[in-house]
């Protein structure tokens, strides 16, 4: 899909029990967002405890319980977002079930299908997400002319991936810590040496799949996941069931 895809990863409050924070964001948060006409497709990746010890050891581990997956027209609709009539009452309902004292990264980026094969979009089946930083000695152009890789394809099917996409990161989004909601500007030319620099998506049928995949082929999914270009202790993952709110 041709736009914006906007990652904001996040955790729940830590009062809140991992049940409570599914049901509120997938329900009443969820309702809310359907009403913001600058989105213009929404999932909902719902994290899974489960991980892949090939994962724990590659990349660092990460707290979140969930990550929102938002798709604009422009970058300019990203940043108009606060004008919609419900966006304050979006943001004001973070506050009831999201950490907002944790830092937030809302990565602005360009998606690029690399594979779908065997994929079923009626059965969703399991996730990876791999949000990545580039190794330090690497400008983000490099990286952005060098990701993916013309091997990734045939990786992926090694690993019996059915759908692979990579997002390249363009910018990233500031908001306030106190969860206020204003946006600070987006789509910059580079991204800083703090932030990620793409996020990695891989669907599987079901998460055994995955399990068995990584376990039985650790060197092709070394080279897929973390490979030259990737600084794997800075990077980290989320396994995730997705739902689709606006299609």
């Amino acid at each position: 899909m041709a736009g914006i895809k906007l990652f904001d990863p996040f955790s729940r409050r830590a009062d809140i029990s991992r049940a409570d924070f599914s049901h509120h964001w997938i329900t009443y948060h969820a309702e809310i967002v359907t009403h913001i006409r600058r989105i213009t497709r929404y999932v909902q990746s719902v994290r899974l405890d489960d991980s892949p010890a090939l994962l724990d050891e590659l990349f660092s581990s990460s707290s979140w319980d969930g990550c929102a997956e938002t798709w604009h027209p422009t970058s300019s609709s990203v940043l108009a977002m606060p004008h919609e009539p419900r966006f304050a009452e979006l943001m004001a309902d973070e506050r009831n079930f999201l950490d907002l004292t944790r830092p937030r990264h809302l990565i602005s980026s360009e998606e690029t299908l690399v594979d779908e094969h065997g994929f079923d979009p009626r059965v969703r089946g399991v996730k990876l997400l791999v949000f990545v930083r580039r190794r330090p000695e690497m400008s983000g152009s490099d990286f952005a002319d060098r990701w993916p890789s013309a091997a990734d394809r045939d990786l992926g099917r090694r690993l019996g991936v059915t759908r692979h996409v990579r997002c390249t990161a363009i910018g990233h989004v500031a908001r306030a810590a106190d969860g206020s909601g204003d946006l600070g500007a987006a789509g910059a030319a580079s991204v800083s040496d703090d932030e990620y620099d793409g996020v990695q998506e891989l669907w599987w049928r079901h998460l055994r799949a995955m399990e068995d995949a990584l376990a039985a082929q650790p060197e092709a999914a070394q080279r897929l996941l973390a490979g030259d270009l990737i600084d794997a202790p800075r990077s980290t993952t989320l396994i995730a069931h997705e739902r689709i709110i606006v299609a």
